[in-house]
């Protein structure tokens, strides 16, 4: 058995998914455990189906194990995102390769630019240009360019930095996790259809609205029938509720509330506040946030975790435990092996995981709250407390 991890968010899950798990496959792994995040992703957003419908059609494309992603990392900034990904992989204990897809394809450029952000000049130099207005991407840029010279190519693009970020982790942890670089097919990370009908996914989230029909070209045909049942059932996200779910929340805040969020510095919560008092809906609101070094992923993750109650410090505390949200017949070996190597307590059900002490009660609270508020903005609203009562996905047979 070797074990391959992957790092993902499905949003939804599209032909570049399911050729980066092979590419995984081909590189040696027998069995693959994802790590995925929850109801909200990485942009700051509740993500297009509930995780259970997304950690089904990744099952059905190649996936063995899924994991949660919780969400204090999973919408985070990419070093803390990265951070919680990689610290649950290595929690298993038995996890080999880690594959993740980028842009170059350029393992050793992406290792050489890993070494690069971690040169403490850098940092210096980082700081010094940000206290200047630029912005954080920008400065880190520049400053790894200028000292490191063609190590800053690799964080001008949004998956070769997210696997500049995959890499300072392992190297952080001191894992024996080999990663694998996977180049991107088709098209860019926010671009439209590339070569051989491989789509991007802000391209599919953008054409979801249009219908399934619209998408259905660009997506393994092992998910259609479950996207296609999900989207009968409501079990979609309704955009508009669930943006008006979210300013009406925000407008309930006082400044101390957002000044609890994560990452906050030179008083955003008081920009943050302001906003939300007076935006007539969320485009307004990120409009009277915007600023110049602050780009709009950043003000989105912040609207969100103020919304969800996610507190500053969680994101930098270690993941109290694995939780399962689906497997099939390699996923179970997965775990059997796991039972006798994970450093982390591995459970489905939230009830138990959030016994095991304080943080655990913390991480599970926030996810309990964070699905009711999910819940309210599906196409068919759910009552509260599915976290509890919704069952793991298992398939019985593994994709062949």
């Amino acid at each position: 058995m070797r074990i391959g991890g992957v790092v993902a968010e499905y949003n939804p899950f599209h032909n570049g998914h399911a050729y980066q798990l092979m590419e995984l496959r081909q590189a040696g792994a027998t069995h693959i455990a994802v790590v995925m995040s929850g109801n909200f992703v990485q942009r700051g957003e509740p993500a297009l189906l509930d995780k259970w419908t997304r950690a089904e059609a990744a099952l059905l494309c190649g996936a063995d194990l899924i994991l949660e992603l919780p969400l204090p990392y999973g919408a985070a900034t990419a070093e803390r995102f990265a951070f919680g990904a990689v610290s649950l992989l290595e929690g298993l204990g038995c996890v080999d390769l880690l594959g993740f897809g980028c842009e170059s394809g350029d393992l050793p450029a992406l290792q050489r630019a890993a070494r690069a952000v971690e040169d403490p000049e850098v940092y210096e130099a980082v700081r010094e240009r940000m206290a200047e207005g630029i912005s954080f991407a920008a400065a880190r840029e520049e400053a790894v360019r200028e000292r490191w010279g063609e190590a800053g190519d690799a964080l001008r693009r949004p998956n070769d930095i997210l696997a500049v970020e995959y890499l300072r982790q392992l190297g952080r942890l001191g894992s024996p996790i080999r990663p694998v670089a996977v180049a991107r097919k088709g098209a860019g990370h926010d671009g439209g259809i590339g070569e051989d009908g491989f789509a991007s996914a802000s391209f599919l989230r953008a054409r979801w609205e249009d219908g399934l029909e619209a998408v259905l070209p660009y997506l393994p045909q092992q998910v259609h029938g479950g996207y296609k049942q999900a989207r009968a059932e409501g079990r979609g996200l309704d955009r508009e509720r669930g943006q008006w779910m979210e300013l009406s929340g925000l407008r309930t805040l006082s400044i101390e509330a957002f000044a609890q969020g994560p990452d906050l510095s030179e008083g955003l919560e008081n920009r943050l506040y302001a906003a939300s008092r007076q935006a007539g809906n969320l485009s307004e609101f990120y409009s009277l946030c915007k600023a110049k070094r602050y780009s709009h992923a950043r003000m989105r993750r912040l609207a969100l975790a103020a919304f969800l109650g996610v507190e500053g410090d969680l994101c930098r505390l270690p993941p109290p435990y694995l939780r399962v949200l689906g497997f099939n017949g390699r996923g179970r070996e997965i775990l059997a092996k796991a039972a006798k190597t994970a450093r982390l307590p591995i459970s489905h059900s939230l009830a138990r995981l959030e016994q095991l002490g304080d943080a655990a009660a913390r991480f599970a609270a926030l996810e309990a709250k964070a699905g009711d508020q999910y819940a309210l903005g599906l196409q068919s609203p759910r009552p509260c407390g599915w976290e509890y009562t919704h069952k793991p996905v298992i398939l019985t047979k593994a994709k062949d």
